[in-house]
């Protein structure tokens, strides 16, 4: 069987660089194109050796429709402000793309899923096995206990990162909105300058960011007697890596759709 040959933009990066690593002991896939932006001190540069693997001769580049046009499968890892770009691409050259870049609004959101009627796309706010177990152990949890437990979300992560709340506490609202039949309305961010008691159906979400933690993810459930904690911890991007390019191997052949990490790993 042939690898398929992976561009990987956003390269450089923590997730790009941890993606290079699992990409050069994958069976299925190779490191083809590593691209990442035009300012990048590390252009040029071997992309095994600034990875921190033996060189693999694969030189960062920021050509993105280069290394679309030329590989067998996109992973995107890079920035929302450089979607429209890739998805644009891609589509060009009739590329599989796996987008795991977060901070999307709801109107990229869109048009990922309508450029998945000309192409397959894989689109998910963590590519971790544990967490998209995280995500289904949660939306059991919430529809056993209903209305009758109090709902909070913390997220933490290092101080690196940008958005907040991570992609993944959206994810998890966004489960437990749909599995409740609630809405937005009753989403609190926080809770400075609240002066009242908390509403019956509220969800809290909550972030931090400090050190280096990779990411931490919990869901707890509150009544009058018990507290129920669901709750997923990262320990290394590794387990990021391995998801992103699970998913990539997991799109080359198919000709359209839009998935999501479920499909990857047959959970329903």
């Amino acid at each position: 069987m042939n690898k398929s040959g992976v561009c990987l933009i956003g390269a450089g990066g923590r997730m790009g660089r941890a993606i290079t690593e699992r990409l050069s002991v994958s069976h299925n896939a190779f490191l083809k194109y590593a691209v990442d932006r035009e300012s990048a001190i590390f252009l040029g540069m071997d992309s095994g050796l600034y990875s921190g693997i033996q060189s693999n001769g694969v030189l960062y580049t920021s050509d993105i429709e280069e290394g679309i046009k030329n590989s067998d499968a996109v992973i995107d890892f890079s920035a929302s402000a450089n979607l429209k770009q890739v998805i644009s691409s891609c589509v060009k050259f009739k590329k599989p793309v796996v987008v795991g870049v977060t901070g999307l609004t709801e109107t990229q959101k869109l048009e990922l899923k309508n450029a998945s009627n000309s192409i397959p796309i894989l689109f998910s706010p963590n590519m971790s096995i544990g967490v998209n177990l995280l995500f289904k152990l949660v939306q059991l949890a919430a529809g056993v206990l209903k209305d009758e437990f109090d709902i909070e979300i913390l997220d933490i992560h290092h101080r690196h990162k940008k958005d907040s709340p991570s992609g993944t506490a959206q994810k998890l609202k966004e489960i437990l909105l749909s599995t409740l039949n609630r809405t937005e309305e009753n989403v609190i961010y926080g809770r400075e300058g609240i002066y009242e008691e908390r509403e019956k159906k509220e969800i809290g979400i909550h972030s931090m960011r400090a050190g280096e933690v990779v990411g931490d993810h919990t869901v707890s459930f509150f009544s009058a007697e018990e507290i129920i904690e669901v709750k997923h911890s990262a320990k290394d991007r590794k387990t990021f890596a391995v998801g992103a390019v699970r998913a990539a191997e997991f799109l080359v052949g198919k000709s359209t759709g839009f998935f999501d990490m479920y499909d990857v790993l047959g959970i329903e």
